[in-house]
């Protein structure tokens, strides 16, 4: 009769497939959250909200994917070896790098519309003197 324990855990597929059906859950209530909270992410455009939505969709598949690959090598969540821990790193490194590009998209962007509406005010007042 073989000993249950922390050490024979693994293997098991119920936990990607947790992960897997809660982003029927979650990926839609972030679009709803970054379409409905104006007021909070006024700076994002419409592009910018679906590439935010499109990354964490990737970064979840991805969560999904590396939790399978896991389970399928009869390894438990909770003690990973290194390749699990270096693909996890790389996948949090890309998604990280997604978000960064994004925001920097959206910092340079909304500069250029700072200074080219102080530049219209400055021509206006001008104008009116």
């Amino acid at each position: 009769m073989p000993v249950v324990g922390w050490s024979t855990v693994g293997g098991d597929l119920r936990i990607a497939h947790f992960f897997g059906l809660h982003a029927l859950q979650v990926l839609p209530f972030l679009g709803w959250l970054l379409t409905r909270r104006k007021s909070v992410f006024v700076f994002l455009a419409a592009n910018d909200r679906l590439a935010l939505v499109w990354t964490a969709g990737l970064a979840y598949l991805g969560l999904v994917l590396l939790l399978t690959w896991q389970a399928l090598r009869g390894q438990s969540v909770i003690s990973p070896d290194a390749k699990t821990i270096a693909t996890a790193a790389a996948l949090v490194a890309g998604c990280a790098t997604s978000i960064l590009v994004i925001v920097t998209r959206v910092i340079k962007r909304n500069r250029r519309t700072r200074v080219l509406t102080s530049a219209i005010q400055i021509l206006t007042e001008q104008e009116d003197v």
